[in-house]
C-alpha cells in the first residue's frame, strides 16, 4: 500500500577518468609498486594502533579517510576512550560518510574533459596522502602512553574534556552541512534491510594484535603498581616489627624490679598444714596407683583371654569347627521341633492341673460366703425381730451351739477353711491321672531332647571349645525361653500353696544351677550368671502368679504363709524384687495387690448391733460380730506378711486405712469392756510390721494409727479414774503401755506416766 522507494548515491566513477588511471598504472609502475610497498608497510604499523580498516579505503585512500584512521589510531592507543563499541563504530561511520562526500565534491569540481587539472588534481592528492601516511607511521613508546593517560586520568578529574558521547555538542568545530546529512539518511537501510547480528563480529589480525599490545602495556604498568604497592607493605611492616621488638625489650624492666622485691613478712607455715599436704598428695598418687592397677588387671585378663583364644584356635583346626556347628545346627532344629510338638500337650496336662485347685479353691470359697450370708440374715432377724414377746435373747439361749462359747473362745482368731476329707480325697485322685498323662508326653522322645541335662551339656560343651562364638550368639539369654517347656512340663505337679513341696528339689534345678555355677566357674566372670534368676522370673513366677489369682485365699494363714515363705527365699537368693522390676516380677506384684484388695472390699463384713445385744457376751450377735472381728484381724496379719514384697504405701493403705478405719476401729470404740478393748488393742497392734517403726523418730506414731493410740489413752484415763491403782489396774495399763511402745506413740505413753504415776511399769516393760 506505501511502497517507500529507496534514495541512494551511488559515487560512480566517470567513464573519461578510466584512460587516465590506464595511464598511471602503465607509467608509474615503479612508483605504484613503491607506493604500495610504503603503503604496506604503512597499513602493518598502524595495524596495532587504528581499530578498523575498510576495503573501500585501502583500494582508494582519500585525505578525510586517513584523518579518520588517525583518529581511531590515538583513540585507541591511548586508551582514552570509554565509549562502547556502537559509539565507536557510529562515530567512525560518521568520518566516512564526511570523507564520501568530500571526495565526492571535489570530483564534481573538475570537468570531465580537462585532463591537466584531473591530472593535477590526482597528483596532488597522491602527495599529501603520502605526507599523512610518513606522518601516521610514527609510533609512541610506552612512555609516552602511559604519561597520556595521566594526563587523560587528570583531566577527567577537573572535569576539563570533552565528552565523546555527545560529538555534536556546540563548541565541538564539527558540524554537518546539509548535504551530509541528506547523504546520511540516503545511505542508511530500510528496516527491513537491515541485518541483525545475532553473534560478534571476528576479530581481524590487527584487532587481536591491537588488544595485546594494549594488554601488554597495562600489564607493566599494573606490574609496576603492584611492586611500589608491596614495597610500601613490607616497609610498613618492617616498621611495626622494630616498635614492637623495642617495647618488649623496654616493658620487662619494672616487672623485673617488682618480682624482685621481696616480702618483710611470710605467711606463716606449720606441720599441720605441710603434713595436710602431703596427705593430699600421697592419697592422689594412691588413687593414680589404683587406677593403674585396675588397668593392668584388664590388659592381664584380655591377654589371657587372648592366650586361650589362641590356643582354642590351634587346638581345634577349621574342619573340627565346622563339624561342631553342623552338629549343633541339627541338634538346636531337631530340639526346637520336638519342643514345639510337644507344647501343646504340656499346656493342656499343665491347664486340667491347674482347673482342679480352681474348681477347689472356688468350692470353698462360695462354701464360706453362702454360710456367711446365711448366718447373717438368721441373725438380722432375730435382732430386729417384730414380736414384741422376743428380745432376741430366748432365742440365743435356744441355740446351743452359742451357749457353748466360753470366755477363753471369745478373743480366739478361726480356723483356715480347709476341703473335707472326701474333697481331698477326690483332688489327689485326678491329680495321680494328670500326673501320669504327663509322664507320658515325651514317652516317644530321646533322652537327648528332654533332659535338661543333657541338652546344656551340649551348649556347655560349645561354651568351652569356643568360647568367642558361644557369646557371640548370646546363648544365655536363649537358654531360659528353650527349657521354660520342659521346665513347666516338670511343674505341672507344684503346688506353690501347699508345704512341703519345693521347686529346687526337682531335676531341671540341679542341671541349670551346675551349668551356670558349675565347677571352674566360681573364680571366673561367667556369662551366664543371669541365666538362672531369668528361668525364676519368667517361669516360676509366672506360675505362681497363676495360683495367686485364681486359688490363693488370703484369709488362710497356711496359704498365705507358705507363699510368702517362697517369695521371700526368691528375694534373697536371686534378687528378682531388688531395683528395678522385671515385667513378669511387676505382674506378680500387681496380682498380689489387686487379690488383697478384692479380699478387702468383698469379703470383709464386721456387722454392727445394738449395744443391749453387745453386752451379753454369749448372745448371737455378739458371737457373730466377734468372729468377723477375729477373721478380719487374721487378715490384717496375713497382710502384714507381704511386707518387704510389695511397696511400702500400698500397704500401709491396705491394712491401716482401709482394714483398719473402716472395720477394726469401729468395732473397738463400740466395745464396751475395757479389757476386751485392750485385748483387741493389742492383737491389732501385733499385726503391724515392724520395720514400719524402725526410723519413726517422731513424738507420735504414724499418722494412720492417731485415732488407735488416742483410744488407748483414753482407756488407760478411764481405768485409773474407776479402779484407784488396783493389781488388776496396773495390769491393764501394763497391757496399754506395751501396745504404744510398740506402735511409737511417745506422747502418749508420756501422758499416761506423768497422769496415772506408772513409771515402775514403763522401766519394766524397757
Amino acid at each position: 500500500m506505501f511502497n517507500k522507494n529507496p534514495r541512494r548515491n551511488f559515487r560512480r566513477r566517470k567513464n573519461e577518468s578510466s584512460d587516465e588511471d590506464e595511464n598511471d598504472k602503465l607509467g608509474g609502475g615503479d612508483a605504484g609498486k613503491e607506493t604500495e610497498e610504503a603503503d604496506s608497510k604503512a597499513d602493518m604499523a598502524r595495524g596495532g594502533i587504528s581499530n578498523e580498516c575498510d576495503c573501500s579505503d585501502a583500494d582508494e585512500p582519500s585525505a578525510s579517510a586517513l584523518q579518520s584512521r588517525d583518529i581511531n589510531q590515538q583513540s585507541k592507543s591511548s586508551t582514552l576512550s570509554f565509549l562502547d563499541e556502537k559509539d565507536l563504530k557510529k562515530s567512525n561511520k560518521d568520518v566516512r560518510v564526511q570523507s564520501d562526500s568530500d571526495s565526492d565534491g571535489s570530483a564534481e569540481d573538475i570537468p570531465p574533459d580537462s585532463d591537466e587539472g584531473s591530472s593535477s588534481t590526482r597528483s596532488s592528492s597522491s602527495g599529501s596522502s603520502k605526507a599523512q601516511r610518513d606522518a601516521a607511521v610514527i609510533i609512541p613508546d610506552a612512555r609516552k602512553i602511559r604519561a597520556a593517560k595521566e594526563k587523560r586520568r587528570q583531566a577527567r578529574a577537573q572535569q576539563d574534556y570533552i565528552s565523546l558521547d555527545s560529538p555534536h555538542t556546540p563548541g565541538s568545530g564539527q558540524e554537518e552541512g546539509p548535504s551530509s546529512g541528506e547523504q546520511n539518511s540516503d545511505n542508511e537501510l530500510d528496516d527491513h534491510e537491515r541485518r541483525i547480528e545475532f553473534a560478534p563480529k571476528p576479530k581481524t589480525l590487527r584487532e587481536r594484535m591491537t588488544e595485546k599490545m594494549g594488554s601488554d602495556s597495562d600489564e607493566s604498568f599494573s606490574d609496576s603498581q603492584e611492586e611500589e604497592d608491596q614495597q610500601m607493605w613490607e616497609e610498613q611492616q618492617i616498621g611495626k616489627g622494630v616498635k614492637r621488638h623495642q617495647k618488649e625489650w623496654q616493658a620487662p624492666r619494672p616487672a623485673r624490679q617488682k618480682k624482685m622485691d621481696i616480702p618483710e613478712t611470710l605467711p606463716p607455715v606449720s606441720v599441720d598444714v605441710i603434713k595436710k599436704r602431703i596427705i593430699a598428695k600421697l592419697d592422689s598418687l594412691r588413687e593414680v596407683h589404683r587406677a593403674r592397677e585396675a588397668e593392668l588387671r584388664r590388659m592381664q585378663l584380655d591377654m589371657e583371654m587372648a592366650k586361650s583364644s589362641l590356643e582354642s584356635l590351634e587346638n581345634h583346626t577349621t574342619e573340627e569347627q565346622l563339624r561342631f556347628y553342623r552338629t549343633m545346627n541339627v541338634f538346636s532344629r531337631n530340639l526346637l521341633e520336638c519342643l514345639s510338638e510337644k507344647m501343646a500337650l504340656i499346656n493342656s496336662v499343665e491347664l486340667d492341673v491347674h482347673s482342679l485347685y480352681i474348681d477347689q479353691a472356688e468350692v470353698l470359697f462360695s462354701q464360706r460366703r453362702e454360710a456367711l450370708q446365711e448366718e447373717s440374715s438368721q441373725i438380722q432377724k432375730l435382732t430386729y425381730n417384730t414380736d414384741s414377746h422376743s428380745n432376741g435373747d430366748t432365742a440365743g439361749d435356744s441355740n446351743p451351739a452359742w451357749q457353748s462359747l466360753s470366755e477363753e473362745e471369745i478373743g480366739c482368731v478361726p480356723c483356715d477353711l480347709e476341703p473335707t476329707a472326701e474333697q481331698q480325697a477326690e483332688l489327689q485322685s485326678k491329680r495321680d491321672d494328670l500326673l501320669k498323662k504327663a509322664q507320658e508326653v515325651f514317652a516317644d522322645v530321646q533322652t537327648d531332647f528332654w533332659d535338661v541335662k543333657k541338652i546344656l551339656s551340649r551348649f556347655d560343651e560349645w561354651r568351652i571349645s569356643f568360647q568367642d562364638s558361644y557369646s557371640n550368639a548370646y546363648i544365655g539369654l536363649c537358654i531360659p525361653k528353650l527349657l521354660a517347656p520342659l521346665i513347666r512340663h516338670q511343674l505341672i505337679g507344684w503346688n506353690p500353696l501347699q508345704a512341703g513341696e519345693d521347686f529346687e528339689a526337682l531335676p531341671w534345678y540341679s542341671a541349670v544351677e551346675r551349668f551356670c555355677h558349675g565347677q571352674g566357674y566360681e573364680e571366673t566372670e561367667n556369662m551366664d550368671m543371669t541365666t538362672l534368676p531369668t528361668i525364676i522370673e519368667k517361669t516360676i513366677l509366672s506360675k505362681v502368679q497363676g495360683f495367686v489369682e485364681l486359688v490363693w485365699d488370703p484369709f488362710s494363714a497356711q496359704q498365705s504363709t507358705t507363699l510368702t515363705t517362697l517369695c521371700k527365699r526368691i528375694q534373697e537368693d536371686y534378687s528378682v524384687f531388688y531395683g528395678e522390676q522385671s515385667k513378669p516380677v511387676k505382674a506378680f506384684v500387681e496380682a498380689v495387690i489387686q487379690r488383697l484388695r478384692s479380699a478387702v472390699d468383698n469379703d470383709v463384713f464386721v456387722p454392727l448391733y445394738p449395744k443391749k445385744f453387745l453386752e451379753h457376751k454369749r448372745s448371737p450377735q455378739f458371737q457373730f460380730q466377734n468372729k468377723q472381728f477375729w477373721s478380719a484381724v487374721k487378715l490384717l496379719g496375713n497382710m502384714a506378711l507381704w511386707d518387704g514384697l510389695i511397696p511400702e504405701h500400698i500397704l500401709k493403705e491396705l491394712m491401716l486405712e482401709k482394714l483398719l478405719g473402716r472395720y477394726l476401729m469401729i468395732t473397738v470404740l463400740n466395745e464396751s469392756d475395757s479389757k476386751h478393748t485392750i485385748q483387741k488393742c493389742k492383737k491389732i497392734a501385733d499385726c503391724f510390721p515392724k520395720s514400719w517403726f524402725i526410723d519413726l523418730n517422731t513424738g507420735s506414731s504414724l499418722p494412720q494409727l492417731q485415732n488407735f493410740s488416742k483410744h488407748l489413752l483414753q482407756i488407760a484415763h478411764a481405768l485409773f479414774k474407776d479402779t484407784n491403782g488396783s493389781s488388776s489396774t496396773r495390769k491393764l495399763l501394763s497391757d496399754v503401755l506395751f501396745v504404744l511402745k510398740n506402735i511409737k506413740a511417745h506422747d502418749s505413753i508420756r501422758s499416761i506416766t506423768e497422769k496415772c504415776h506408772c513409771e515402775d511399769l514403763l522401766e519394766a516393760l524397757q
